[in-house]
């Protein structure tokens, strides 16, 4: 049975979206459209960490030589801790999980997403403005959809089954009535690049071959070495962990550009390798800002789809738009790449054509995992940026930072897949 024929529209082509059109095509979904707001694909931000649960998944659907070619090398340890006044090692957490953890610009991971996806199937300048529900009676009588989408250009598409991969800022969620507010974390984070020729020499030596977290009270700096020298790819993506009261954001977009003198007043006291940094965003910014963004998480959902009266149609949340995270974790477009993976298995091999109950499976299977990375997340990031930053602690030291990430990294999402849905999905002709 499974629903592998539906007219099923994907909307937002950020990497929750395009992950989950290339779990499509690696499932067999055969009438998957992708429906994206911009003019063109592309995404902002630093560097992304794809750790080994996701790498799984990615390298199952064939991307990872690409990905290997732009992200980083092996590194010496998963991560390293720096005391934020004097530059002085702390401790560090080993590389425990295999494939290892992948640094790379955000742009060039979207990039290899793209690569086995039919142009056919991606769709630009098509910002969602609103979703018509079609009753029965139209459908049977004028042959209707069972959803009739519109966008702000002017044109519609139909479907049978909607996925919501429009991020935190969702509106195919606003369009199944959900309103709730966003909430500020208290803190915003700095991001941007810096060349390693425009770093001291040590200071590039010392950042090159991990990551590695400027611990301070209650801020911290994090420096990932994404990219790979090979291909002329490789940078110091510069992560600034800031407090800041949200009176203070000026922005009416939770994204906006600053000028970097406004991190440097966080950090103006400490190491002589932070103030490399600064001078090194310096040197590659013309006009001396860099992007800045307020953190926002929601509460976990109670209910993440919602179901047409048409039989075998329905509305789908994935990703940001449904489990938002902090980022202390590195695991927002993790989550994507997992929920997207299981959420296109299941439609594929459902056992029945009961629609409703292939979609409370998906829920049931990632929400409690999801919204453990939630809660964990927010704990990391006040471990992270911590009261008392030039000491380990019984919650902060190696060993138990490792514990903390390995029920994430070790999970496999297509074991637990074949797993749970034993009972529930036909795996004669899978491919997990």
């Amino acid at each position: 049975m499974g629903f592998e024929d539906k007219r099923i529209a994907i909307i937002g082509g950020g990497l929750g979206g395009m992950a989950f059109l290339n779990a499509a095509s690696y499932a067999g979904l055969k009438n998957v459209q992708l429906y994206e707001q911009a003019h063109q694909f592309g995404e902002v931000g630093a560097g992304v960490s794809i750790t080994s649960n996701a790498n799984r998944v990615l390298d199952a659907f064939g991307l990872k030589e690409s990905l290997l070619r732009k992200s980083s090398p092996q590194l010496e340890c998963y991560m390293e801790y720096r005391n934020y006044k004097t530059g002085d090692y702390l401790g560090h957490i080993n590389e425990f999980s295999s494939p290892h953890n992948r640094l790379l610009h955000r742009a060039h991971l979207l990039d290899a997403l793209k690569e086995r996806v039919p142009k056919d199937r991606l769709h630009l300048n098509k910002r969602l403005l609103s979703i018509d529900r079609n009753g029965s009676s139209e459908v049977e009588k004028a042959g209707a959809p069972p959803y009739t989408i519109h966008f702000e250009d002017g044109t519609t598409a139909e479907a049978d089954i909607i996925i919501g991969c429009d991020g935190i800022k969702s509106k195919v969620r606003q369009e199944m009535g959900l309103v709730d507010k966003p909430i500020y974390s208290g803190q915003v984070v700095y991001r941007g690049f810096v060349d390693y020729k425009d770093l001291k020499e040590e200071t590039a030596q010392l950042l090159r071959p991990k990551l590695v977290n400027f611990r301070g009270p209650k801020r911290h700096v994090l420096i990932l070495p994404i990219g790979n020298q090979s291909t002329g790819t490789d940078r110091a993506g510069i992560i600034g962990f800031m407090s800041e009261p949200l009176e203070s954001w000026k922005s009416e977009s939770w994204m906006s550009r600053s000028d970097i003198e406004s991190l440097q007043e966080h950090v103006r006291d400490w190491c002589p390798q932070v103030q490399d940094i600064i001078s090194g965003l310096r040197k590659g910014s013309p006009d001396g800002r860099m992007l800045k963004q307020a953190l926002y998480v929601r509460d976990p959902l109670n209910k993440w789809f919602e179901m047409s009266p048409i039989k075998d149609a329905g509305i789908v949340l994935l990703g940001d738009s449904v489990h938002s995270t902090l980022p202390h974790q590195g695991q927002g477009t993790c989550m994507a790449i997992e929920s997207g993976i299981a959420l296109a298995t299941i439609l594929r091999h459902w056992k029945t054509d009961n629609l409703k109950d292939a979609l409370q499976f998906y829920q049931d299977v990632r929400k409690p995992r999801t919204d453990r990375v939630t809660k964990t997340s927010y704990e990391a990031g006040k471990l992270a940026s911590s009261d008392n930053p030039s000491e380990m602690s019984a919650n902060f030291n190696p060993e138990a930072l490792s514990e903390r990430m390995k029920w994430i990294m070790e999970y496999s999402i297509l074991d637990d897949l074949k797993i749970q849905g034993a009972d529930y999905m036909n795996f004669q002709d899978s491919r997990i």
